[in-house]
């Protein structure tokens, strides 16, 4: 578990906040992420425009949900990503991770107290409280073995000017137990402990399990959830875009 502690006295207005549904299922030989395009303002009001979630760095993919950008400060989990989660030769994907995490922190740092300042009740409501205001997935394969590394943000008021952030980790590793292995961001309520009750719910396999996910919560919460899915396979062989939209980039090939 690691602890940031900073000074709070400011948030200024976000760019568009993303309602989302990002679903990740693990098997021993591949992974395969699903998501939808709609995007939301800070209020919940729909955007016109869709925006591909899932973000290949290097030989990692990756997703957000929550406190995602700030285009007032420059503030972009993104761009904070492409920057760190190249993977080198030297370093292990958990270093890379690892890496990754503390300069996000680190951001954070300046970001909150900026967010709180800016915009007290948006930052009252997202970031105060208790519950997650950032969530980022990463996945990959290293050595032949399959990658699901969870990092969760956490405000955690300490005194009345001191405020701590708790990165909660909820990875998929070597020792992960179980054939096929979920983890959702975003909006989920219709799907939570769908696949455990619902018999064969994987026979089909992953790609139609992911598929059937994103549907489902689409069709559920379609005032925050929407068409179309874009779904990606990561395996030992390879990546390969099962669908897309234009606003996805073709899969680039990585050298580790």
């Amino acid at each position: 578990m690691l602890l940031a502690v900073f000074t709070f006295s400011t948030l200024h207005g976000n760019g568009p906040a993303r309602a989302t549904t990002i679903v990740v299922a693990r098997s021993a030989n591949e992974i395969v992420i699903g998501a939808d395009s709609k995007v939301t303002d800070s209020f919940g009001d729909e955007v016109k425009r869709l925006s591909c979630k899932i973000l290949q760095v290097g030989n990692l993919f990756v997703a957000f949900e929550g406190l995602e950008i700030d285009r007032q400060s420059g503030f972009n989990v993104q761009t904070i990503a492409l920057k760190t989660l190249k993977t080198r030769q030297t370093a292990s994907v958990a270093d890379t991770v690892s890496n990754f995490t503390g300069v996000l922190v680190s951001q954070l740092f300046d970001e909150l107290p900026r967010l709180k300042k800016g915009a007290p009740e948006a930052y009252n409501r997202k970031i105060e409280g208790g519950q997650s205001f950032l969530r980022v997935i990463i996945v990959g394969f290293e050595r032949g073995r399959p990658l699901i590394f969870v990092r969760s943000f956490r405000a955690t008021r300490i005194t009345s000017d001191v405020v701590g952030v708790t990165v909660v980790p909820d990875d998929c590793l070597s020792d992960c137990p179980g054939e096929v292995v979920t983890r959702f961001l975003g909006e989920t309520d219709a799907i939570d402990g769908l696949p455990e009750e619902t018999p064969g719910f994987w026979r089909a396999g992953l790609i139609d399990g992911v598929r059937r996910l994103v549907q489902t919560e689409i069709e559920a919460r379609s005032e925050y959830v929407g068409p179309p899915i874009d779904i990606v396979r990561i395996s030992k062989s390879g990546v390969q875009w099962i669908q897309k939209k234009p606003e996805c980039s073709d899969i680039r090939k990585s050298g580790r």
